[in-house]
């Protein structure tokens, strides 16, 4: 039954190690993932910037004619 006991104890430690060493990766994954989110949320505003300018100036093209 000690042995049993051990055992279960031995696994238990072995898996909240196991657990304890992913957290930090799982948290670089998740940062890089969140810093890809903004990078594209960032083209996504510069590329709307442009376009209104773009349309800004076509309308006001229009306007003087």
């Amino acid at each position: 039954m000690y042995q049993l006991t051990q055992l279960g104890h031995d696994l238990y430690r072995e898996r909240l190690a196991h657990a304890q060493a992913q957290r930090p990766a799982e948290r670089l994954l998740a940062l890089a993932r969140a810093s890809s989110r903004a990078e594209r949320a960032e083209r996504r505003a510069r590329r709307a910037a442009r376009q209104a300018r773009r349309l800004r100036a076509q309308l006001q093209a229009a306007s003087d004619q």
